[in-house]
């Protein structure tokens, strides 16, 4: 008597078809991509290391808009708290995070992080346009003394040149109140206009040009006519014998002085502290004045 044929179930088959179909989208174990997950916002923190300081309400506000009307677009990067089960610190997505929580998501979209936290959580601000310059020259600052990389190499790691690398560094040898104030965009400085101000030695001459960008006229155009020595506070000494003066325009117009007073009277009103070389340069231009009046007086009294 002859075995019966063993008839495959049709169920398993099916069964074996999905898994099959399933197995070309779903990301493996081999894969380089990494699962997205689930996270509980409350269970979530944001990473004490993290360079943005900063964060706009307003700003939080409206992504938090276009996350209930579009949905969460893009995952955040977490990783684990290794004093603390099934709590996490982000790595990548703060934004995201405080919007969701704004909007009492109880979960957000994640991918968990395995490399080095720093880099990634650095790389994807500098990726925004509005992180702060202050903000970027402190992340890179502490990527180089944490990871005790020479300019160089972080600028390797950050896909940088090492020239600016050195300039974004550069900017936190200005002083810490004037660092403070762009950092809370009280002074709204380009980081080009930074990284130049910054290559100005500490002089007389950057006194002059920090109080001009206290009052928002600061300009690149402004900073390399004060290194090119044309500008005020370069050149102290009056110059020798057989060195060639500018000539002084005779065409000066008085409507200038107007801007001058606004300017004044707007530094006057804000309450800020006078330096000693602007006090310096105010007292010049008050015995000038108070000798040009003198002498129209004078003629006036002749007449």
């Amino acid at each position: 008597m002859s075995a019966k044929t063993k008839r495959p179930s049709p169920i398993l088959g099916a069964a074996s078809t999905l898994i099959d179909e399933a197995s070309d989208v779903l990301v493996t174990k081999a894969s380089r991509f990494r699962h997205t997950f689930e996270a509980d916002v409350e269970a979530i923190q944001p990473d004490p290391n993290q360079p943005r300081k900063v964060f706009g309400e307003e700003d939080i506000s409206l992504l938090a808009d276009t996350m209930n009307e579009r949905g969460q677009l893009q995952p955040i990067l977490l990783r684990r708290d290794s004093n603390a089960r099934g709590r996490w610190f982000i790595v990548a997505g703060e934004r995201r995070w405080r919007a969701a929580k704004l909007s009492k998501w109880p979960t957000i979209l994640a991918i968990e992080h395995d490399g080095d936290p720093e880099i990634a959580s650095l790389l994807e601000n500098l990726q925004r346009v509005d992180l702060s310059p202050i903000e970027e020259a402190r992340g890179v600052q502490r990527l180089i003394q944490g990871k005790g990389w020479s300019q160089e190499q972080a600028a390797g790691a950050l896909g940088k040149s090492k020239s600016e690398v050195s300039g974004t560094l550069r900017i936190l040898t200005l002083p810490a109140d004037f660092l403070a104030a762009v950092l809370t965009s009280e002074l709204a400085i380009p980081k080009n206009t930074l990284v130049e101000l910054a290559r100005v030695e500490d002089s007389p001459a950057r006194d002059h040009l920090l109080g001009l960008a206290r009052e928002g006229r600061l300009t690149v155009r402004a900073i390399r006519s004060i290194k090119d020595g044309d500008g005020p506070g370069m050149n102290d000494k009056a110059p020798g014998a057989g060195e060639r003066q500018r000539p002084v325009s005779r065409q000066f117009s008085f409507g200038s002085l107007e801007r001058v007073a606004t300017s004044l009277k707007a530094v006057r009103e804000t309450g800020r502290p006078i330096l000693a070389n602007e006090r310096a340069r105010l007292e010049h231009l008050r015995r000038e004045i108070d000798q040009l009046l003198g002498v129209q007086s004078t003629d006036s009294a002749d007449l």
